[in-house]
């Protein structure tokens, strides 16, 4: 039996387009096209409109926590230190009034100052009168404060202290609050500590009770509680960057996690309670994960003892750094069709995300589909002003999205900050010829592709439709390229007589009970789950199917279908294998601008001459092929002078993939 996460009939919403296909006449040159700054689309979801209400145009709006109180919107902001050279105290607590009004007629925010000297706060919550702020070191109180107009540092409750150093990877992330036994909690992430570049660094809190890299519920709060009242709970463990966390009406708790050492891709996941879901922590100087298996080498891991990402979000294909999820809920218009879904903060690559969950013979599993994207130019009100870090939903109905950011990785398209309201559209502002794929299914034999309004039947056949299906391997390098690729054939597209369902048989579909072994020292990846990817070509040129024209389905549990025949599955071309592994491995951080964040700028590098780091000495070479390929397969030999301070990890590729990638970096053109 199959339970769907919808509260209403399965209509549904949002989801992500793909540039529409250029036309050209004999004779005629094909129209230049703007180079994407993103690899997420470029227009704003028609059914959204963004609004940009960040009149004070200064970095004072960097905001790291945001919760809604009344009618005022509370945030924590913050400039985050790269460099872990000082303790940081320039995170503020701010009120924020007439949000609902600012950015019309000229009208401005109304900001007030409550709480400055904060320590990195990404972690906010009114409760009552009374506001929590998680900071990197300790989780605090502030009596009464959301009736104050300002509070003196010195004046915080400090509930729990000792859970962090200055290590510039390690938040508090949240909160949203959690209801258990009819008292009040606040759930929250604990990140991990790492090395620039990716690598684990150790990290031993000073208080007893804390685990990083675990989700937790916090309380029972009363707004007058002392330190020895609280309790934390953890509700699971194993995450690496959970930079975004949401409390379910059912309260299922979900989190977003980023790839990194022992996460292969980028996920978003429905928490079961007492589970561990892969990046294990050192434990000889530290302390581990919530429910990390003691019995296995935390320098090795073991894939075999982690519980599946509920669904994957490929690196750079669909996420780079997922945010804050929302669960749409209780909407009417034309939101309604999506209750039950989940909009996504992706926040590197400038945009928001879709999913769609169902449980499936007791496990859960999904569909995501981008959503919005777009970068602002004049006005700000045509894309995002920055990348998208916060998402809550004000007392006017509208979703509000808080952005950060401090250079490199931390920014988008090198935007720094921002506010902005992701306005819902009315009926009448939407095009009544807009539709796409509302959500999908697993059936008998591949998937049911439910769309908002019925579909012109002859639009799409299944030739037209391109599939792909993989897995990954968690292992104790970083990240994690897609591994068992293979192109698939759709073997028919039947619709219902309504033209709103639409049945997709592919044979050859695996699960999660299908074991992908590399042959050599890899293990197995029987945990987590196939991803398949689903790519229409529309006759019609998108006419009937203006938006949404793919998905990625995690499949941990499949129903029935046929295994694929000898002339069903096609294999990935070497070509296409090694541009995989790029986009997988290097194009998160080696990006086309340097900007600080420790990985240099591969465009062009062949011949460019760099002093290196090398056995404690400088010395000065001219970037050859082997060069690169020695980079790439012992990482710490050498480093770039300018990038001294960074620690790329090992990727775990044998010289000739060295070898191949060398190549695919060597003629990556701008």
């Amino acid at each position: 039996m199959k339970k769907i996460l919808t509260f209403t009939l399965a209509f549904a919403l949002c989801t992500f387009c793909s540039s529409a296909q250029n036309t050209q006449k004999k004779g005629k040159k094909k129209p230049k096209t703007r180079k994407p700054i993103s690899s997420l689309i470029e227009t704003v979801h028609p059914l959204f409109a963004l609004e940009n209400i960040d009149t004070l145009g200064t970095e004072q709006l960097q905001i790291g926590g945001m919760c809604f109180h009344g009618n005022a919107l509370y945030v924590t902001t913050l400039s985050p230190d790269r460099l872990d050279s000082k303790p940081w105290h320039q995170g503020q607590v701010l009120r924020i009034e007439n949000f609902a009004r600012a950015g019309k007629s000229g009208e401005k925010l109304k900001v007030t100052t409550l709480v400055e000297g904060l320590y990195e706060p990404v972690a906010i919550s009114v409760v009552g009168d009374s506001i929590y702020v998680g900071e990197k070191h300790r989780i605090i109180r502030f009596d009464g404060l959301a009736k104050k107009d300002k509070a003196d540092i010195s004046s915080a409750v400090v509930l729990v202290d000792g859970i962090s150093d200055n290590n510039f990877h390690t938040y508090t992330v949240g909160f949203e609050k959690y209801i258990k036994g009819g008292q009040t909690y606040l759930c929250g992430n604990f990140t991990t500590a790492i090395v620039k570049g990716g690598k684990r660094d150790v990290l031993d809190p000073e208080n007893k009770d804390i685990f990083r890299g675990s989700n937790f519920i916090m309380g029972p709060l009363t707004g007058s509680e002392k330190a020895e009242d609280i309790n934390l709970e953890y509700l699971a463990g194993g995450f690496r960057t959970p930079n975004g966390v949401e409390t379910g009406p059912d309260n299922a708790v979900y989190v977003a996690d980023n790839q990194g050492i022992f996460n292969p891709s980028n996920e978003l996941i429905r928490i079961k309670p007492g589970s561990f879901y892969g990046h294990y922590l050192h434990t000889k100087n530290g302390k581990a994960s919530a429910y990390q298996p003691t019995q296995i080498d935390s320098a090795l891991g073991s894939p075999s003892h982690q519980t599946p990402a509920t669904v994957h979000l490929p690196q750079s294909a669909v996420a780079r750094s997922p945010a804050q999820p929302h669960v749409i809920r209780n909407r009417t218009g034309v939101l309604a069709p999506y209750n039950g879904q989940i909009l996504l903060c992706e926040f590197t690559m400038g945009g928001m995300l879709r999913v769609a969950m169902e449980e499936v013979q007791g496990t859960w599993q999904g569909v995501v589909f981008k959503h919005s994207g777009g970068v602002a130019k004049k006005d700000g009100n045509d894309g995002f002003t920055a990348g998208p870090n916060r998402i809550e939903v004000g007392p006017d109905g509208n979703y509000y999205i808080g952005q950060i950011g401090a250079g490199g990785l931390w920014s988008f398209n090198n935007r720094l900050h921002g506010l902005q309201r992701f306005r819902v559209k009315s009926s009448k502002e939407v095009d009544r010829s807009f539709n796409e794929i509302l959500t999908v299914k697993a059936v008998n034999g591949g998937f049911e592709i439910e769309f908002l309004k019925p579909l012109d039947k002859k639009s799409i056949k299944a030739k037209d439709i391109k599939i792909r299906q993989w897995t990954y391997q968690p292992t104790s390098r970083y990240g994690g390229s897609p591994v068992g690729t293979q192109k698939l054939k759709a073997e028919s597209l039947t619709f219902d007589r309504t033209g709103k369902k639409a049945t997709l048989i592919v044979n050859g579909l695996k699960d999660g009970s299908e074991k992908y072994v590399i042959k050599s020292k890899e293990k197995s990846s029987a945990n987590t789950g196939w991803v398949v990817h689903v790519a229409f070509n529309p006759k019609d040129r998108g006419k009937s199917l203006l938006y949404t024209k793919e998905f990625w389905y995690t499949l941990h549990k499949k129903i029935g279908g046929k295994e694929a025949g000898a002339g069903e599955i096609v294999e990935l071309t070497e070509k296409e294998k090694i541009q995989q592994k790029y986009q997988s491995l290097c194009s998160s951080c080696h990006v086309e601008t340097d900007a600080g964040w420790g990985a240099p700028n591969l465009v062009g590098i062949l011949g460019r001459k760099q002093t290196v780091i090398r056995n404690g000495k400088e010395v000065q070479v001219t970037v050859d092929k082997n060069y690169i390929i020695n980079a790439i397969v012992n990482p710490s030999a050498e480093k770039p002078k300018a990038f001294k301070d960074a620690a790329m990890p090992p990727l775990g590729l044998e010289k000739k993939e060295a070898s191949a990638l060398a190549d695919y970096i060597i003629n990556l053109k701008k």
